[in-house]
């Protein structure tokens, strides 16, 4: 219980999680302008949906695998689905889209499998996108533990939570930063970084 209580502190991000998130911003916003326009080429303007473009960076040294995806409101299909496999050191992507008038919503959960005497990690990456906010909501640690949140407990944090959201998990050392941005008047960009720190 003490890595909860410890976890839930100050959503500033430390210098490390401010390097890594803003590497991570440049790397996304170099990639993003053709997501943008495939994604914008294939919805109607004139219905007001919104997008999401995530960026997602493993900084750590195993593979990471997506465990569940949960869309809570928007299309019920991404437009281009989360990696099933982001490898150590490297990134992975997706595109969601908005119903006209709605939101863009979700959660991704991803785990990497254990290597001897370590733990099954997971990190939870939950999102929120109108055209009036954008919300990050994340969380880390053991994967049966983030397995076991309900969707319900995830959407009741999600909805009180701001645009930069951070966790560390002191009995496993999992970690998760992210910041969600607006990008256009259309589309925001959601940079998450996972980090394993002992």
């Amino acid at each position: 219980m003490a890595s909860m209580e410890q976890a839930h502190g100050s959503n500033q991000l430390s210098d490390k999680e401010k390097t890594a998130i803003g590497e991570a911003m440049k790397e996304a916003e170099s990639l993003i302008l053709a997501k943008n326009k495939n994604a914008k080429a294939t919805s109607n303007q004139d219905e007001q949906v919104v997008f999401v473009t995530g960026f997602m960076k493993n900084i750590c040294s195993k593979d990471m695998y997506i465990t569940k995806t949960s869309i809570f409101d928007g299309e019920r299909e991404f437009m281009d689905p989360p990696a099933k496999r982001i490898l150590g050191y490297r990134a992975g992507m997706f595109v969601h889209m908005s119903l006209p008038l709605s939101h863009s919503k979700g959660a991704i959960i991803y785990d990497h499998a254990p290597n001897g005497s370590d733990p099954d990690l997971g990190w939870l990456l939950a999102w929120d996108k109108s055209n009036d906010f954008n919300k990050v909501y994340v969380e880390a640690g053991t994967l049966d533990r983030i397995n076991k949140i309900p969707d319900s407990v995830i959407t009741q944090k999600l909805a009180v939570s701001g645009n930069i959201s951070r966790f560390w998990d002191s009995e496993t050392g999992a970690s998760v930063a992210a910041e969600i941005k607006k990008w256009d008047s259309s589309m925001s960009l959601l940079v998450v970084t996972f980090d394993q720190v002992m």
